[in-house]
């Protein structure tokens, strides 16, 4: 009896002293994560990268292009080029467990205008005459962010879906304007110069050019006084 507690008091003691092993590895994985961005871009945009809640605790490893590197789990890159084009990398870790890196594609071009226009200038390509507009200036006063520019005979407005600055991007004319259903990627641009109205069609580009937002549009068309009016436009907010 004694010298079995003897051994017995000598192995709990060896096992406190030197603890458990083993050699053999342990590996945990976790699924891979599904990820998306707003690509693509154009210069000046906001790129945002996105991926569900993941789990509770998890942190998120995000690498790309020009040394991005980001442990948020939906980062955001402001002012773009397209110098950051490219795969964008993200793999999640929670504890010991980490997923696979996934990568998402981005790409940031430089604007490809159709038309260059002269600034805070509208023109009508069959005439050539030009309105120059002395007044340009922004206003949220209808709970919608609006660029407006105006002179002794004409008003253009660019109406967005809420009052958020807009951020660079290619926009496109509602066919239903005036609504209040514009998506995130709708404008609806209005006219007053001969009579009043809206134009239908075609893309309005927003960039931000010295720190300043500029609006563009090329071959617009305007139904005024029964008289169709192509036109185009540079605006640019002081």
């Amino acid at each position: 009896m004694k010298n079995t507690l003897r051994l017995s008091l000598c192995i709990l003691y060896l096992t406190f002293l030197y603890g458990c092993s083993s050699s053999e590895s342990i590996n945990c994985y976790l699924p891979e994560p599904q990820i998306s961005s707003n690509s693509p871009l154009i210069t000046g945009a906001v790129l945002q990268l996105n991926t569900p809640i993941y789990a509770e605790g998890a942190s998120y490893l995000w690498s790309g292009p020009n040394n991005f590197q980001s442990t948020l789990q939906n980062p955001t890159v402001e002012n773009v080029t397209p110098e950051m084009s490219g795969d964008y990398r993200v793999k999640v870790v929670k504890g010991i467990c980490e997923s696979t890196e996934v990568s998402t594609t981005v790409e940031i071009t430089a604007p490809n205008f159709p038309c260059d226009p002269s600034n805070n200038t509208l023109t009508f390509t069959q005439t050539s005459t030009s309105i120059n507009f002395n007044s340009v200036y922004s206003s949220t006063s209808t709970g919608e962010y609006q660029i407006r520019a105006g002179s002794l005979n004409a008003d253009l407005t660019i109406t967005f879906p809420n009052d958020a600055i807009p951020t660079p991007g290619v926009y496109q004319i509602s066919n239903s304007c005036p609504t209040s259903f514009l998506t995130s990627n709708e404008v609806c641009v209005s006219l007053n110069y001969l009579s009043f109205s809206y134009a239908n069609t075609g893309n309005v580009y927003i960039t931000i050019e010295n720190g300043k937002i500029t609006a563009r549009f090329c071959d617009i068309v305007f139904n005024q006084s029964g008289i169709t009016l192509n036109s185009f436009t540079k605006i640019t907010l002081p």
